[in-house]
């Protein structure tokens, strides 16, 4: 027994818990993956029921719950497509406060009823807590826009240090438990006029930038991108932000992690393709997004898939290089844990 505590002493001196984590990491060749399989991990789908379609057939890389009435639902949906995966799902839900997708058994502060860092970083801990409980991973959250004129309790409030102050907290509370956080919606004006229903343009501030870089500043794990066009501080060129490369390329400069398009079943969206929808993802991806979030229902299925398609067709035709494909697939396997080889 003494020389087996010894032994583990030597071990734990020698290689660092860090460094045998690190060895321990499971290994995916990304060279062995197909394209459909890659093109798989940019989606995140909200699914209907339990299919294995979702993962045999478009092989997604995460999925996006909410409206379940109890916590053994959610549990068992995040059970069946986790078990059911060959590679580690995104598991995502959105704790914004104007909206709580478990409501009917947990109540939640919204982000305007937050008065401090202290009660921002009790908010990212409790939240953090119900989705680790129910094996989430991921939340779209915190909100760290500010010109809210449509949803109230969205957005934090305050002077322009306190709103940090609580962005920070936030952020520091969720990573306490183990969950991702996604700060949106960049570059601004997501909240000017609803997305779900209108096309509109809007201005950007440099104040407005200033908050999302200091959600990068704190670690945050992934951005999403808004719908509005933009000027001012950042020009989106006439395109919303989500197929803009001028706007998703001025954060790529100074962001590292992931880049998350906002649901791309909005009209501010979707009226720019109506005629033309199978060109979405792939003009997504062109754009420089790494993961399209598209909360279609089950019977739209088919459209998905071949929007899917789009992004495999640009890629034979040589609009979208696989090496760009493989950039967004190793920053999305490594978030997820893995470690990437070719």
């Amino acid at each position: 027994m003494k020389n087996f505590i010894l032994l583990t002493l030597i071990i734990l001196i020698l290689f660092p818990i860090s460094v045998l984590a690190q060895e321990n990491m499971e290994k995916i060749n990304l060279s062995k993956m197909s394209l459909s399989e890659k093109v798989g991990q940019l989606v995140i789908l909200k699914p209907a029921g339990l299919d294995k379609k979702y993962l045999d057939e478009l092989h997604i890389g995460g999925i996006f719950l909410g409206k379940r009435k109890t916590k053994e639902e959610y549990k068992r949906t995040i059970s069946f497509y986790q078990n059911n995966s060959k590679i580690k799902l995104f598991v995502a839900a959105d704790m914004e406060g104007y909206w709580n997708p478990f409501a009917n058994f947990y109540k939640s502060k919204s982000f305007g009823e937050i008065n401090s860092y202290d009660e921002a970083y009790a908010l990212g801990k409790e939240h953090g807590e119900i989705l680790k409980e129910l094996e989430f991973n991921l939340d779209f959250s915190p909100v760290v826009e500010t010109k809210n004129k449509v949803w109230p309790g969205r957005s934090f409030e305050g002077s322009k240090q306190q709103i940090k102050e609580k962005i920070s907290g936030y952020i520091k509370g969720l990573h306490e438990e183990e969950i991702l956080s996604t700060a949106k919606h960049y570059p601004g004006g997501s909240m000017v006029k609803n997305p779900h229903w209108f096309k509109y343009k809007t201005q950007v501030s440099h104040q407005d930038l200033e908050y999302f870089d200091h959600a990068i500043s704190k670690g945050v794990d992934a951005m999403m991108i808004g719908h509005p066009i933009v000027y001012g501080a950042i020009d989106s060129k006439g395109k919303q932000s989500t197929v803009s490369p001028e706007v998703i390329g001025n954060l790529r400069r100074n962001f590292s992690g992931i880049i998350i398009t906002d649901a791309v079943t909005m009209w501010g969206l979707r009226w720019s393709y109506l005629f033309n929808s199978n060109k979405l993802y792939s003009d997504l991806i062109i754009a420089g997004n790494d993961i399209i979030l598209d909360s279609y229902p089950y019977p739209n299925y088919k459209s998905i898939k071949n929007k899917m398609k789009g992004i495999e067709k640009a890629v034979r035709k040589g609009k979208i290089s696989e090496e760009r494909i493989d950039e967004s697939v190793k920053r999305i396997l490594e978030t997820k844990g893995y470690e990437v080889i070719f």
